[in-house]
């Protein structure tokens, strides 16, 4: 890992921390409110992006870390780590 992934790491981790924890309370506080076809269509919502950004942002750092190792190979130099 390198030092400049640690920011967008910790952005990640508190975001997705946020959106489960917005999750939870949601559902704790206003699930029994709505209508059944209105709670199915957010919960479908919800379990794409709780799910779905965490590994957005893992598919991003990827490609910026596979982009560093293949300009390290290319100049000569020994890979980033």
């Amino acid at each position: 890992m390198h030092r400049d992934d640690i920011l967008p790491l910790l952005v990640s981790l508190g975001i997705t921390g946020l959106l489960i924890w917005g999750m939870v309370y949601f559902v704790n506080e206003w699930w029994g409110r709505l209508p059944k076809s209105v709670a199915l269509v957010l919960f479908i919502l919800l379990a794409v992006l709780v799910i779905g950004y965490p590994i957005y942002a893992l598919a991003r750092w990827s490609d910026r870390y596979l982009a560093r190792v293949q300009e390290a190979r290319r100049q000569g130099r020994p890979d980033p780590e």
